[in-house]
């Protein structure tokens, strides 16, 4: 199960890494920088820019410090991902993997390109220029959000970090005692 888990996930973080490195490479082969097609008039554009920060162009220019906190997050959801491989964390494996893909896809046009290409603009509000991946960054933290608040409890939380296990029967155990059994 924990294997088939990780495996499900890997392919889905795959997905969504590919559909935003072709998104991208359509793009950039086919607009010129600062550009722009309207979708929907003056609400909506596709927008060609490039960003050398992170969300909202923040730590702009500071490429190395976004590739280590990107690998050190990846890490992290490697992790936990790997301790919640029971059905009742499901919702939050699957908000991992997409969180996965689209950092991956962020990722590798960093470590390519120094920069992430961005490029669906909500003109109307004057939205920050974002990605597919940024989709897949953004919405599944604020799902988490909601899990945490509504369906996750103490020791979820605890499995989450590692240090117990639920079992299959609904009961959380010391991972520590599981070993010595």
């Amino acid at each position: 199960m924990k294997k088939k888990n990780a495996i499900i996930g890997l392919i889905i973080s795959i997905i969504i890494m590919a559909i935003d490195q072709v998104i991208k490479h359509i793009i950039t082969s086919n607009m010129i920088l600062d550009s722009e097609i309207k979708v929907l008039g003056d609400i909506f554009t596709i927008h060609y820019i490039r960003n050398t920060g992170s969300a909202w162009g923040m730590l702009s220019g500071h490429t190395i410090i976004l590739v280590l906190v990107s690998i050190f997050a990846m890490m992290v959801i490697g992790y936990v991902f790997m301790n919640i491989y029971q059905s009742h964390y499901t919702p939050l494996r699957v908000c991992l993997a997409m969180i996965l893909g689209g950092a991956l896809g962020n990722f590798i046009d960093r470590i390519r390109l120094h920069y992430v290409v961005d490029y669906l603009y909500f003109k109307l509000i004057n939205f920050p220029v974002f990605n597919f991946a940024d989709i897949f960054v953004t919405v599944p933290v604020i799902i988490m959000i909601l899990l945490v608040i509504f369906k996750y409890k103490g020791d979820d939380f605890d499995v989450i970090m590692g240090d117990k296990i639920l079992t299959d029967d609904g009961e959380y155990i010391e991972k520590r005692n599981r070993k010595s059994e």
